[in-house]
C-alpha cells in the first residue's frame, strides 16, 4: 500500500506543481483579496495572443476594387505560444471604385501555451487548460481622395474598427475591448517601373482594463514598396504602432505579401515577423473568390 501511495505521489508531482490552482494564481498576481482577476490581464500586444491587437494591414493609397469573399489558414510561432487559426475575409466596393468596405473575422483559433507563458501573462486559473477561442471582427471603410491625380499620387483615408467579439480574456487571447484607427495611406508610382512607394500614418486607439488609463492611444505607421504586374501584387513593408504607456504597446513588424489573380480567384501567401512587442513569426495562405461582376 505504501509503495502505491509513493508511486501516485511521484506521478502526480509534475501536475501538482504546474497545474492551475487558486493558490498558484494568487501568488502569481500577488492578489489583494478583492480586485477582479480581469484587472491583472495586460491588454497590450506583447502580453496577448497574436490576433488580439494586431497591426492593421498597410493602407497603400488604393482600395480593394473587387467584391470578394475569402478564407486563409494562419500559423503563428513563438516561444511558449504556438497558435493556429482560420481567417474569413469579405470586401465590397462601390461601382466607381471610390469607396470600399472590408471585414475580417477569426472564427476559430487553437493554441498551445507553456506554463511559463501563462505565468507571464497572469492568466486566470479556472481557464488554465483551455486551448480554443473565437476571435474579433474587424471592419474597415476606405475612401479614395484626389482621384484625378492618381497617376502621380494615390491617396486614401481609412476608418477601422475592432469589435470586441473575441473570447478568453482570462487566457489573454483577446482583449474583450473595442478599438479603432484612422489613417491616411499613399502610393507614389516610381517612373518607368512597376514599383511604387507605399506608406501610411494615423492613430490607433483601444480601451484598456485600467482604472487610471481608460484607453491607450498610439501612433500608427507603415512604409515599404509594392510591385504590380501580370495580375501579381507583391508588398514588402514595415508597420506598427507606438502607444504612450510603453507597457508592451509598441508592436513593430515586417510583412511580405504575394497575391496572384487567376480568373475569378486571388491566391494569397503572406509572411510576418515581429520585431518589437510582438514575438511571433506568422505564415498565412489561402484564397479570395471574386463574386459579382
Amino acid at each position: 500500500m505504501r509503495y502505491r501511495l509513493l508511486l501516485t505521489i511521484i506521478l502526480l508531482f509534475p501536475v501538482l506543481c504546474f497545474s492551475q490552482s487558486d493558490i498558484w494564481w494568487n501568488n502569481n498576481v500577488n492578489w489583494d483579496g478583492h480586485t477582479h482577476w480581469s484587472k491583472y490581464i495586460m491588454i497590450t500586444p506583447k502580453y496577448m495572443g497574436p490576433n488580439a491587437l494586431s497591426v492593421p494591414a498597410i493602407n497603400n493609397g488604393s482600395i480593394d476594387s473587387v467584391i470578394s469573399l475569402g478564407i486563409t489558414a494562419n500559423a503563428h510561432f513563438s516561444k511558449g505560444d504556438n497558435t493556429q487559426n482560420l481567417t474569413l475575409y469579405g470586401n465590397y466596393t462601390t461601382k466607381n471604385n471610390t469607396i470600399s468596405v472590408d471585414v475580417q473575422f477569426v472564427p476559430y483559433e487553437q493554441f498551445q501555451l507553456s506554463h511559463e507563458k501563462k505565468t507571464e501573462r497572469k492568466v486566470f486559473y479556472l481557464d488554465y487548460y483551455k486551448k480554443q477561442a473565437v476571435g474579433d471582427v474587424i471592419a474597415n471603410t476606405t475612401f479614395h481622395i484626389f482621384q484625378q491625380k492618381r497617376d502621380k499620387l494615390q491617396l486614401a483615408v481609412r476608418f477601422g474598427f475592432r469589435m470586441p467579439s473575441g473570447g478568453l480574456l482570462s487566457l489573454a487571447r483577446y482583449g474583450d475591448v473595442p478599438g479603432y484607427w484612422i489613417d491616411a495611406g499613399w502610393g507614389i508610382p516610381i517612373k518607368k517601373t512597376n514599383w511604387k512607394w507605399i506608406g501610411m500614418a494615423g492613430f490607433f486607439v483601444w480601451q484598456t482594463n485600467s482604472e487610471k488609463y481608460r484607453q491607450d492611444d498610439a501612433i500608427l505607421f507603415g512604409s515599404g514598396f509594392e510591385w504590380n504586374r501580370n495580375n501579381i501584387r507583391l508588398q514588402a513593408y514595415a508597420a506598427g504602432y507606438s502607444g504612450y504607456r510603453n507597457n508592451g504597446d509598441r508592436p513593430t513588424l515586417l510583412r511580405f505579401s504575394l497575391e496572384k489573380k487567376v480568373k475569378r480567384k486571388i491566391y494569397i501567401f503572406r509572411l510576418q515577423q515581429g520585431l518589437h512587442d510582438f514575438a511571433y513569426f506568422t505564415t498565412e495562405a489561402g484564397a479570395k473568390f471574386i463574386i459579382g461582376k
